[in-house]
């Protein structure tokens, strides 16, 4: 059988765990169309706010014009007056320009965020999703996407804006005096001064903060996932003790956080208190003794009111985004964890023409465990049935994840068709495997959309076959809304079998050249797996075949059993043979319980 398979795109072998970093590296991944939208936006955003600075020069002129006029007011002051209507009207243009870009390249950079994010995420090994609550996760990439849209909103609403009015005001102050200019100048300077020495201290709080929330919802997430257990066992009272202990933490650090927050504001409204108050005695004295008039001065005020208000505002929505940053930063340390499988550089996809399986003297260990496998070989040649028996930690449902290529070997090497499958793409890898696992995994879709995604491109045709193949095509038509009905969160409005049977299909319209079942009928009754052993068999026709069972009635019709314990593989032959030869597999046979195997080896 051979698979044929389009250039897969090459794996993210790493995303920035850091926010600045992982700005820097959005952003090149954003089209060249959005980041011109960006720039359109800013520049209006930039326009707009000068333009607002220059009202407060055009209320001065007006000002001077009034105490000028000597009764020739109007001529003079029509003027003015234009000039404002001339000023607000240029602002008001350059603000619907800023929302006619922004309304063309917010909605792709929050989408070009959550992309990078749950395409590293989906990355991940099946030990990183083993070890962390989906619904966290899923939180991250959420979260992560609404602190982007928040950070932009502050660098384009006031970031940008208070740069425009620190160089407007200083153009037009300048004029009057550069002794105005060099006092905003040093109280500018401070703040930002202040800004770099805490903001360190004030991203390590938010960040503990985050994480404390983190916490909550992984414990909430846990605690409804597993409802029916809590309610069965009287558990609510130890699960409310949990949630206080988790509520205790989210209060230290909220309480940490907002005593700093506090010392910051404190110290910074002394700090304002004494520049604002400084410079409009600075601007009294100069009108009292003449270096100012009285058209500059009602200018200044407005100016610096303005400005002074405007850095005020900036700082404190600054502040907040200091949770923003901690936010993003829990987030990007979680979903940027390293990958620990991942392609090489330039890997070719994978060619399967026949799908011969060799486990090449293959060492591997887990992390901080014993090695499992040393100088493991194992051929299996393209279309045997090889069903494999031991009892639980002998290694066999490794051994299938290691061909999926779940870890990497520590040494050998897996083959399929002679090629590596640590040097081509994973996703040609995966794409020609079939696996029918223990408990399949349906997503909350229609009955449809589940058998198709073992091949994405398949008709209604091959649906409906593999439907049929698999046994369950007269119970999907029976329903009401047939193929789209919806089978609820992972499947559980199906019983264990028509799941199985799902799962069956899938793998059928995949059209893979190996198939693996990992306990794909143990936890089914033996009525339900009796019906269900022609579809098994129809979706094993003509595909090298990989069947682990502690079942053992399961494998009569295996083409090859191998018996492994510890690591190693102790028996190998047909059905037949392993019985006359009366060894392990003779032994396992005649001590089954239910159909069982037993805990240990006799």
């Amino acid at each position: 059988m051979t698979t044929h398979l389009q250039p897969t795109p090459k794996r993210i072998p790493r995303t920035p765990d850091t926010p600045i970093a992982f700005i820097v590296y959005l952003l090149r991944h954003c089209s060249a169309g959005m980041k011109l939208r960006a720039y359109g936006a800013c520049s209006c955003e930039a326009s707009a706010t000068a333009l607002d600075m220059l009202v407060s020069w055009v209320l001065g002129r007006i000002v001077g014009a009034i105490v000028a006029s000597h009764g020739q007011l109007w001529p003079a002051l029509t003027h003015e007056i234009l000039l404002l209507a001339g000023l607000w009207t240029a602002r008001n243009i350059s603000y619907r320009g800023r929302e006619y870009f922004e309304r063309n390249y917010v909605p792709e950079l929050l989408n070009t965020t959550r992309e990078l994010l749950f395409n590293r995420l989906i990355q991940q090994s099946q030990v990183f999703l083993h070890n962390n609550f989906a619904g966290v996760l899923a939180n991250h990439v959420r979260r992560a996407g609404d602190v982007i849209s928040g950070l932009r909103d502050k660098i384009q609403y006031n970031i940008v804006p208070l740069a425009v009015r620190f160089l407007t005001a200083s153009i037009l102050l300048w004029q009057i005096t550069p002794l105005f200019v060099a006092f905003i100048l040093t109280f500018l300077t401070m703040g930002i001064i202040c800004a770099i020495y805490t903001a360190p201290r004030w991203t390590d709080l938010s960040t503990r903060q985050a994480e404390a929330s983190s916490r909550l919802t992984g414990y909430v997430v846990d605690s409804v996932t597993n409802l029916s257990l809590v309610q069965h066992n009287v558990g609510w009272r130890e699960e409310q003790q949990r949630l206080h202990s988790v509520h205790r933490g989210i209060s230290e650090a909220y309480t940490d956080r907002y005593v700093y927050a506090s010392w910051f504001w404190g110290t910074f409204d002394v700090i304002m208190t004494f520049f604002f108050c400084g410079f409009m005695a600075l601007l009294a004295y100069s009108w009292q003794t003449g270096h100012v008039t009285t058209a500059q001065l009602a200018m200044t005020v407005g100016i610096v009111s303005n400005l002074f208000g405007a850095i005020a505002g900036t700082v404190n929505l600054l502040s907040a985004k200091f949770d923003d940053i901690g936010i993003l930063q829990d987030s990007l340390r979680k979903i940027s964890t390293p990958l620990s499988v991942y392609d090489q550089p330039a890997a070719p996809d994978l060619n399967v023409s026949g799908g011969k399986v060799e486990f090449r003297s293959v060492t591997f260990n887990y992390a901080q465990g014993r090695s499992l496998f040393d100088q493991l070989t194992l051929e299996i040649p393209a279309g045997q049935k090889v069903g494999f028996v031991g009892v639980s930690g002998a290694g066999k449902t490794t051994l299938c994840q290691l061909l999926m290529r779940a870890y990497d070997v520590n040494g050998g090497g897996i083959f399929i068709d002679g090629q590596n499958i640590a040097e081509v793409t994973q996703d040609s890898l995966h794409a020609a495997i079939a696996v029918i696992p223990q408990d399949p995994v349906l997503f909350h879709r229609t009955l449809e959309e589940n058998i198709r995604y073992g091949r994405h491109a398949a008709t209604e045709d091959d649906i409906r076959a593999a439907a049929k193949a698999a046994a369950v095509s007269d119970f999907i038509e029976g329903l009401p809304q047939g193929y789209e009905t919806l089978v609820g969160e992972r499947g559980i409005k199906l019983s264990g079998g028509q799941r199985q049977r799902i799962a069956i299909a899938r793998a059928i319209v995949k059209n893979a050249a190996i198939l693996v079942l990992d306990e794909a009928t143990s936890a089914l009754d033996s009525e339900t797996e009796k019906s269900i052993q022609s579809a098994m068999a129809q979706a094993m026709k003509g595909r090298t075949t990989l069947v682990i069972a502690h079942r053992l009635s399961t494998l009569n019709h295996m083409d090859r059993i191998v018996v492994m314990d510890q690591g190693s593989i102790v028996e190998d032959g047909s059905f037949a043979e392993l019985m006359e030869r009366k060894g392990i597999f003779y032994r396992l046979w005649n001590l089954q319980a239910g159909g069982f195997l037993p805990e240990e080896l006799p």
